[in-house]
C-alpha cells in the first residue's frame, strides 16, 4: 500500500525535492490534500505556503480532488479543424456541464493543446485513455461507456 510516508522517504529533505515529491504524491493519490500537504510542509522544513505553491503553479499536480471522469479534448488547430469544438458541444449536452467549469462533481470537461497525434485529430481523453478521430456520432458511443 502507497503512504505519504514511503513517498517522502525516496527523497532527501532538500528544497530540490519538493517538486518531484509532490508529483509523485499528487499521481499517488491524485491530489495533493490539505493533510498530504501539511506533512510534506513538515518534512522538508518549509512553509506550508511553500507547498501550495509549488503545486498549484504546475499543471501536472492537482490541489483538489479530481472527478471520477476527466474528459480532455484537443483544440489545437488541426483538432479544430477536424471539428473539435463539435465534440466538445457534445460533451456538453450529453452531460449538462460546461467545459472549464467546476459544475458537475463526478466529470470535468477541459480542452488541451496539440497532443501530438495530428494526424488522428480530434482527439479525446478520458482518463486517459485515448480516442483518435472522434466524431459528433462516436462521441455517445464513447461516453456511454463510462456511466
Amino acid at each position: 500500500m502507497i503512504t505519504l510516508e514511503k513517498i517522502l522517504l525516496n527523497y532527501n529533505p532538500e528544497n530540490k525535492n519538493i517538486l518531484p515529491a509532490l508529483l509523485d504524491v499528487s499521481a499517488a493519490f491524485g491530489y495533493v490534500s490539505k493533510n498530504n500537504a501539511k506533512e510534506t510542509a513538515d518534512y522538508f522544513s518549509v512553509p506550508l505556503s511553500e507547498i501550495y505553491e509549488t503545486a498549484s503553479f504546475y499543471d501536472l499536480i492537482n490541489v483538489k480532488k479530481q472527478p471520477e471522469i476527466i474528459i480532455q479534448v484537443c483544440s489545437s488547430i488541426n483538432c479544430a479543424v477536424n471539428n473539435s469544438s463539435e465534440t466538445v458541444k457534445e460533451i456538453e449536452n450529453y452531460f449538462h456541464i460546461k467545459k472549464e467549469a467546476d459544475n458537475h462533481p463526478k466529470i470535468k470537461l477541459e480542452t488541451v493543446s496539440c497532443l501530438g497525434r495530428c494526424e488522428e485529430g480530434p482527439i479525446m481523453i478520458i482518463n486517459e485513455k485515448i480516442y483518435t478521430r472522434v466524431t459528433k456520432s462516436s462521441v455517445h458511443e464513447i461516453l456511454e461507456e463510462y456511466i
